[in-house]
């Protein structure tokens, strides 16, 4: 609890950030990052190895954008280092641990950004989704990497919204799906090779190992054919605490 304190107060972040509690989760997400670190590796080195086909396919190698940079241990810094002229990182918030490491890559960028470019309108109230723009018209950028970012983009969004506008289920599903589709239609619209790391679906589990339920992360959104898949035990039994119940998340790659 200390540490996540310290790491609140010292991060640096927007106050949009803070306020619409994208700070706390993203502190929450690496101190949970560090207890679940052995069965989340899997994940990390299944999301590296994604990134890793991506960049076999770029017949140039001039930029790489990545979306949901977050804590960077799913990303194969060296490797894109190493391969592209410049590497830039695209989140809204950073952790302090990662902005030191980046230090070692003299061409890597870190950008604080919302992806979305909706989030100004929703803090206020305003039931808009945006049309992204921004690097679209950057034609040096050869890769485009959404890192396990789509189908998080509503979650926050939907809860500040209820919590203070009182927002209606209705209106909650039709804000998920449009910040979905409006982020599919963005990285659609580049003229690069493209990256989709993503959930597809998401289960719980009962201590017997029984389904207990089961969700779509995708809000109703078709999403891309996936070229391959794995499973990823996002909250153990052990980290449920008295819920008893563990949640495992399907991942899946799109390319395209």
């Amino acid at each position: 609890m200390i540490w996540e304190v310290w790491q609140y107060l010292t991060t640096p972040s927007s106050k949009l950030a803070r306020q619409m509690g994208f700070l706390y989760e993203s502190i929450a997400m690496s101190a949970r990052a560090k207890r679940c670190h052995s069965a989340w590796q899997p994940h990390y080195q299944n999301c590296q190895l994604a990134i890793e086909q991506a960049v076999s396919t770029c017949r140039s190698r001039r930029k790489v954008l990545v979306f949901g940079a977050g804590t960077l241990q799913d990303i194969p810094l060296g490797l894109l280092s190493e391969t592209f002229d410049q590497v830039l990182l695209v989140d809204l918030v950073i952790s302090r641990n990662a902005l030191k490491l980046l230090k070692s890559y003299p061409n890597i960028e870190y950008i604080e950004a919302d992806v979305s470019e909706s989030l100004h309108l929703l803090q206020a109230g305003i039931l808009k989704v945006e049309t992204p723009k921004a690097w679209l018209d950057d034609e040096a950028i050869d890769l485009v990497v959404s890192l396990n970012l789509i189908t998080q983009l509503p979650l926050l969004p939907v809860r500040w919204l209820k919590r203070k506008f009182q927002i209606s289920d209705s209106q909650a599903d039709q804000l998920g799906q449009g910040l979905i589709k409006a982020h599919l239609d963005y990285l659609q619209r580049f003229n690069a090779c493209v990256c989709l790391i993503a959930d597809r679906v998401d289960r719980e589990f009962n201590r017997q190992a029984e389904k207990t339920d089961e969700f779509d992360p995708w809000w109703g959104i078709n999403p891309p054919q996936t070229s391959q898949t794995w499973q990823w035990e996002v909250v153990s039994l052990a980290e449920s605490g008295t819920a008893k119940r563990c949640q495992v998340n399907e991942v899946g790659v799109s390319y395209w």
